[in-house]
């Protein structure tokens, strides 16, 4: 049983970072991108809690951490919700 089984915590974020060969490897760090909308379209872009804009195509959806984390993205990130 995981954690967030466990607390019945949530935390609508997506692990996001920028495919090899968009930018350098020192700037693929492992963003946190709030969940989008729950529509049918998929966005143009994505834009992580430390403000930067992941245009569609630019990006890999991780499972799990993965490289360095971003530190602006740590700092805003908002704290997992219980859903008591």
């Amino acid at each position: 049983m995981s954690t967030q089984e466990r607390t019945g915590a949530r935390m609508p974020v997506l692990l996001v970072r920028k495919r090899a060969g968009v930018v350098g490897e020192t700037q693929r760090t492992c963003h946190l991108v709030p969940m989008p909308d729950d529509d049918d379209r998929t966005p143009l872009a994505l834009t992580a809690y430390c403000g930067e804009l992941i245009h569609h195509g630019e990006a890999e959806l991780l499972a799990q951490p993965s490289g360095m984390p971003c530190v602006g993205c740590l700092f805003r990130v908002p704290m997992p919700r219980s859903e008591h």
